[in-house]
């Protein structure tokens, strides 16, 4: 079986124990899923069955839209609520801000508004130290976790879009949406956005709301899924060209299609695409796989027989 099942992710969950739980509703191997999610997240989780997982790669580089809680006045060495809280020592001797006083108050939506504008378009951000990031061949999760200090390089990022949801100033705490690049963590916004306000500031819930093109009102739960007979799980397999986002397509007729599934490189014309950019190419209405443009040589990258 081929396609794609987009499931909400619960909390408690990582992402490879959805993958194993699937893989015993449905009885499918071969399964793999986009954008991993913390286990305290939620949300989103698009996950590629049989012929799908060559395109998570793919998948993977469009942008993807958060909302997370946040909560002001705390620091900690995760930046989310679930790790070590900082004290205010702590913080001081880390160069960090972190003050009760600067918490914004009933009128600062203004103030969290104007600071969220700063992290707008491409900007550089430092992973943290509690990430998967390798750094001189290790983890740096591990590193942090046995006391050291991970030395993180700044990475470009792009933030399209980010506002402040809500705020409740009596309970220090507010939800922000954001819609990122691959690569972008969510909880380091909350914290950068804390220190710009010089009063610190924590990541206290993270739900996906859209990946791949897939949003959350689509998503099927994973504990229904669990629930519900095999058939009616496969009948929510959706078509493989639907992971493609907005990739560029190319349709090609009977005779090209055939040249094309033995792996020939086909000459005809480029106009209209972007040299070595990829290309979704399909044979009434079938996606049978990706290719670019090399001068006027469209190369097949992958092909789905």
């Amino acid at each position: 079986m081929d396609g794609i099942l987009v499931i909400n992710k619960p909390a408690g969950y990582t992402s490879h124990d959805c993958i194993a739980i699937l893989r015993g509703v449905t009885g499918i191997r071969k399964l793999g899923h986009t954008g991993t999610l913390d286990p305290n997240a939620t949300g989103v989780l698009p996950v590629c069955a049989g012929k799908a997982t060559k395109l998570i790669e793919y998948m993977d580089d469009t942008s993807k839209t958060y909302v997370a809680g946040v909560r002001f006045g705390v620091i900690t060495r995760t930046q989310d609520i679930w790790g070590e809280e900082l004290t205010a020592e702590d913080a001081a001797k880390e160069g960090l801000f972190l003050s009760a006083e600067k918490i914004p108050g009933a009128d600062g939506k203004g103030a969290i508004e104007a600071a969220l504008q700063s992290f707008l378009g491409e900007i550089q951000q430092v992973p943290p130290a509690f990430s998967a990031v390798f750094v001189d061949g290790r983890r740096a999760y591990d590193i942090a976790r046995s006391g050291g200090q991970p030395k993180l390089k700044a990475r470009t990022i792009n933030i399209s879009s980010i506002k402040l949801q809500d705020y409740d100033a009596s309970k220090a705490e507010g939800h922000i949406e954001v819609t990122c690049s691959r690569g972008t963590y969510v909880r380091t916004i909350c914290h950068d956005l804390g220190q710009q306000l010089g009063c610190g500031a924590s990541l206290s819930s993270l739900v996906r709301t859209e990946a791949c093109g897939f949003k959350l009102e689509d998503a099927l739960d994973l504990e229904q899924a669990r629930q519900m007979p095999k058939e009616e799980v496969l009948a929510r397999l959706l078509p493989i060209g639907r992971a493609l986002g907005q990739m560029p397509r190319l349709e090609l007729d009977s005779e090209a299609a055939k040249r094309y599934l033995n792996g020939m490189t086909l000459k005809t014309d480029p106009s209209g695409y972007a040299q070595k950019t990829p290309i979704a190419v399909f044979h009434d209405g079938e996606l049978i796989g990706i290719s670019e443009f090399i001068k006027d040589s469209l190369r097949p990258i992958k092909v789905f027989s």
